[in-house]
């Protein structure tokens, strides 16, 4: 008779936790289907975006090329640390330059907190950058404020071909958000 009693035991709690790890499957599959934060980040593209940024100013440095290895590419840049960006014209003030000893194009992207906020259209070398449109939908994102976990991503492309380069630059910013 305590044999059956200690079955009937090994029974009920196997079943309890079945019925435990039931509940536990279907939690988590109503949090990844309902709750998990689904946002995805702007991929980068294996080539230039075709438009030339409408914004970039030549700077008229007449700097010599790098010297760069056959087949290679080099890029040179001067900038401010500092980006103040205006919700109400939705636009990015900085100080970007991109001189002419630089080998290739590059596009500017603005990233805080690993999101990025603004992109440039293709800089060519000898241009600079003092003010840059937000992506679409950017600003409701943004809060007035400071945020110092920032970067500008700059992405090199052969300007021949249009092809990107292996290397990415990434340079820390502070960025203060205004009305």
């Amino acid at each position: 008779m305590a044999n059956n009693e200690n079955q009937d035991r090994k029974q009920r709690v196997f079943i309890a936790a079945l019925i435990l790890g039931m509940i536990a499957c279907i939690c988590v599959t109503v949090w990844a289907v309902f709750f998990r934060d689904t946002e995805q980040k702007t991929l980068v593209p294996d080539y230039a975006p075709q438009q030339t940024e409408q914004n970039a100013e030549p700077l008229n440095d007449g700097g010599d090329k790098l010297d760069v290895p056959e087949g290679g590419g080099g890029i040179s840049l001067e900038y401010e640390s500092t980006v103040t960006i205006s919700l109400l014209d939705k636009t990015a003030y900085l100080n970007y330059k991109h001189p002419d000893s630089s080998t290739q194009d590059i596009v500017l992207c603005i990233e805080i907190d690993g999101e990025m906020i603004a992109q440039s259209g293709i800089i060519a070398p000898g241009n600079q950058l003092k003010k840059l449109s937000l992506l679409e939908g950017a600003e409701k994102k943004l809060s007035v404020g400071t945020y110092t976990d920032a970067d500008f991503r700059v992405l090199s492309y052969d300007p021949e071909t249009g092809e990107k380069a292996m290397v990415d630059t990434v340079a820390a910013i502070t960025v203060t958000v205004e009305e």
